[in-house]
């Protein structure tokens, strides 16, 4: 069957932009785990990073209320676009609770999340930028066996860390604070493999 409509691709140069910036913000979020000095510093920096991934996030929901015709199902454009937005939140909340909360040093599991996390930034981007050749199934379904797995690495971490946090402190506001700071970066992860899942069944309908 052929297809006569338009094919509007600014969807996906906003989508590899908004991918790119969540690389960006990953990165940002890994260095301050790495190089924790000046939280206050790395907030600011994550925050201008989620700021500009806000801005294509509007410009994106724009487009896509004004656009009679769109390349994909609009439903899933508008949750492609949420969750990736979502990514970058929960890592912003994350380090912005660092700062506020004044930790003093980051605790090796969560170092080992940061790291999983660029991982999974890494992924999603690799899975997004394929979208322009959709009926590339294959490829694209394995970054989104990457990123789930990778996810799965996050989870355990994720446990990992809540059970030395509750078996090694004493304090019960270090516990709440770095409860809400661990959670928020499993969040983080939870949102990068809801964009796997939206791209997957992208590619189902459509392949």
């Amino acid at each position: 069957m052929f297809n006569f409509l338009p094919r509007n691709t600014k969807f996906f140069a906003y989508f590899d932009r908004d991918a790119e910036i969540l690389v960006r913000c990953a990165e940002q979020f890994c260095q301050t785990l790495e190089c924790f000095e000046n939280p206050k510093e790395h907030s600011i920096k994550l925050k201008e990073l989620e700021h500009e991934a806000d801005d294509i996030t509007h410009e994106a929901m724009s487009l896509l209320h004004r656009s009679f015709i769109t390349p994909l199902e609009r439903g899933d454009l508008r949750r492609l676009i949420l969750a990736m937005d979502e990514v970058v939140d929960y890592m912003d909340d994350a380090v912005r609770r660092m700062a506020l909360y004044e930790v003093e040093s980051i605790l090796p599991e969560v170092r080992a999340m940061g790291k999983v996390m660029l991982d999974l930034a890494r992924a999603v981007r690799d899975a997004v930028h394929e979208l322009r050749n959709v009926r590339k199934k294959n490829r694209i379904l394995q970054h989104c066996i990457e990123i789930q797995r990778l996810e799965g690495v996050g989870d355990h971490l994720h446990h990992i860390a809540l059970s030395s946090l509750f078996k090694n402190s004493t304090d019960p506001l270090f516990v709440i604070k770095w409860k809400e700071i661990i959670d928020l970066i499993e969040m983080a992860m939870d949102s990068a493999e809801e964009v796997a899942h939206v791209i997957e069944g992208i590619v189902l309908e459509n392949a």
